[in-house]
C-alpha cells in the first residue's frame, strides 16, 4: 500500500504554486529568492469583478495610494484582474513602475496611479509593514459554505473560544458590515486594532444572536534576525495561499509562512528545519493524532530547538512523507464537538492533474486508503476512487472533502460522485462519527 501511494504522490500529487488569497498581490515565488518581485502592499480575496482588498500593508504603495479594504482592483493598465492573472498582470511591471489601477469602491468606478515597489524581504518580521488583521489572526476560524459563512473553530484558549461562538454559526455581519464570504469578513477586521471591542451578528438555526469579543493579534511573536537562504535538495512541495514547504530527505524546510498561520503563532519560522515529531525522525514518526499537540524539533542556525504545535497540522507533515490526509481524525481547535466521517484518507488533486486526462473531470480527492468498519468501506467505496462531489456540491482545493463532510451531521445520507476507472458511477451511504 504504501508503495502505491508512493507512486501515485510522485507521479499525480504536484500541488499548483499559484495562491488563492495573496498577502501583497505578488507573491512570494519560492524558486527566484533573490528576484525584485513587484509589489502593491494588499492582501486580497478572488471576487467575480475582480480581487477584494481585505487589508492595506503600511508603508507600502497601496497605502500611499489610499487604497481601503473593501475595494474591488478590477484591472490593471486596463487589463481585467482575476486571482489567477496576479502574476502575468502585475509580474511583468518592473519595481518602480507606476502603474493604473482601475478600482471599485461602494459602487463608484475610478482609476488610480501606483508605483509599484520591490517586495521587502523581511515583510512578515519589520514592524515598519504592519500587515492588517484577519479573522484568523484573532483567533476565529471559519469556512466558506457556498453563501454561507460558517463558524468551525477558535484558538484554543483565546477570547474568541470562549465568546459563545458554537460551530456551525453563520456569520452575517460584523461590526455592522454584512458578509457573505472570508474576503468580506478579513476586511471588516483589517482596521481594527488589540483591545477594540469586535461583534458579530450570527445566525444559529432561526435565532439571531449578538457575539461579542476584544481583539487580541495571535500573530504577535518577538523579530528574529533574518537568516541566508539555504539550498538544500527537496524532493516535493506544499504551496498554500499561508505557508510553503519542502519536502527532503529526513526534513521539513519552511520556505514561506504567514503569520496567521498556526506553526507561526508556535512558533515556527521561515528557513526552520523540521527534523523530527514527537521524539522520532519525521519518516519513523507514525502516531501524530495521539494527542492534541505535536512535539517538532526544529534546526536553526543557532541550534536545535522544540515547539508545541497542534495536531492540526498533520497532514502538512505527512504530505511530503507519501502519507495521505486521514479524513475522519481531522479536527479543529478550540470549538470541539463529534465529527461525522467517511472514513477514507486521500489526497486532494490539483485541476491539472494527470489524473483526470480524457476523464473530463478536472477535480476531486483520490482515495488512499478505506478505514474498516465506517461507512466508506461498508458502502463499497475502494482505493483508487475519486470522490467528485457530495450531495452535489464539488471536491475542489478549495472546498476539499473534509470541508464537504464537515458540515453535515451523524445520520446524514448523502450521495457521492465517484470516478472509478474512468466511469462515472454514485454510491450512497450514511454518515457517522468516528469513535
Amino acid at each position: 500500500m504504501i508503495g502505491l501511494i508512493s507512486k501515485f504522490i510522485r507521479l499525480f500529487a504536484v500541488l499548483s504554486l499559484v495562491m488563492v488569497s495573496a498577502v501583497a498581490l505578488a507573491q512570494d515565488d519560492l524558486e527566484s529568492q533573490t528576484a525584485q518581485i513587484p509589489f502593491i502592499g494588499i492582501r486580497y480575496w478572488g471576487v467575480d469583478e475582480g480581487l477584494l482588498v481585505t487589508g492595506v500593508i503600511a508603508n507600502t504603495p497601496a497605502e500611499a495610494a489610499e487604497l481601503q479594504s473593501g475595494d474591488v482592483v478590477t484591472a490593471v493598465e486596463g487589463e481585467a484582474i482575476q486571482v489567477d492573472t496576479v502574476r502575468d498582470l502585475v509580474w511583468k511591471h518592473e519595481p518602480g513602475t507606476t502603474v493604473t489601477l482601475s478600482l471599485d469602491r461602494g459602487g463608484n468606478a475610478f482609476e488610480q496611479d501606483l508605483t509599484l515597489m520591490a517586495r521587502p524581504e523581511d515583510l512578515f518580521e519589520n514592524p515598519t509593514y504592519a500587515i492588517p488583521l484577519d479573522l484568523a489572526s484573532v483567533g476565529l476560524f471559519v469556512g466558506q459554505c457556498d453563501d454561507k459563512l460558517l463558524v468551525v473553530g477558535a484558538l484554543a484558549g483565546s477570547d474568541v473560544a470562549t465568546a459563545g461562538f458554537q460551530v456551525h454559526d453563520q456569520i452575517v455581519a460584523i461590526d455592522g458590515d454584512p458578509v457573505s464570504n472570508i474576503g468580506e469578513a478579513d476586511a471588516a477586521v483589517s482596521d481594527l486594532s488589540e483591545g477594540d471591542v469586535l461583534s458579530f451578528i450570527v445566525m444559529r438555526g432561526d435565532r439571531e444572536l449578538v457575539v461579542k469579543t476584544v481583539v487580541v493579534d495571535h500573530r504577535r511573536r518577538p523579530p528574529r534576525h533574518r537568516q541566508p537562504h539555504p539550498r538544500v535538495a527537496i524532493n516535493d512541495s506544499y504551496v498554500s495561499d499561508s505557508i510553503g514547504l519542502g519536502y527532503g530527505d529526513g526534513f521539513i524546510v519552511v520556505q514561506a509562512i504567514d503569520p496567521a498561520h498556526e506553526l507561526y503563532a508556535a512558533g515556527i519560522r521561515q528557513y526552520d528545519f523540521i527534523t523530527a515529531a514527537n521524539g522520532a525522525p519525521l519518516e519513523a514518526a507514525k502516531d501524530y493524532f495521539s494527542g492534541a499537540e505535536i512535539t517538532l524539533t526544529v534546526a536553526r542556525q543557532n541550534g536545535a530547538l522544540e515547539f508545541s504545535v497542534p495536531a492540526t497540522v498533520a497532514p502538512l507533515l505527512l504530505y511530503g512523507l507519501e502519507a495521505p490526509i486521514e479524513q475522519d481524525r481531522s479536527q479543529w481547535l478550540g470549538l470541539h464537538e463529534k465529527q461525522v466521517t467517511l472514513g477514507v484518507r486521500y489526497i486532494q488533486l490539483e485541476p491539472d492533474n494527470a489524473y483526470f486526462e480524457g476523464s473530463g473531470v478536472s477535480h476531486g480527492a483520490y482515495v488512499a486508503e478505506v478505514i474498516k468498519g465506517l461507512p466508506a468501506e461498508k458502502a463499497g467505496i475502494q482505493v483508487g476512487d475519486v470522490i467528485l462531489a457530495v450531495s452535489g456540491e464539488d471536491v475542489t482545493m478549495e472546498l476539499d472533502l473534509r470541508n464537504r463532510i464537515y458540515f453535515h451531521k451523524p445520520g446524514d445520507q448523502v450521495t457521492l460522485d465517484i470516478l472509478r476507472d474512468g466511469q462515472m458511477i454514485q454510491i450512497e451511504l450514511t454518515l457517522r462519527v468516528a469513535s
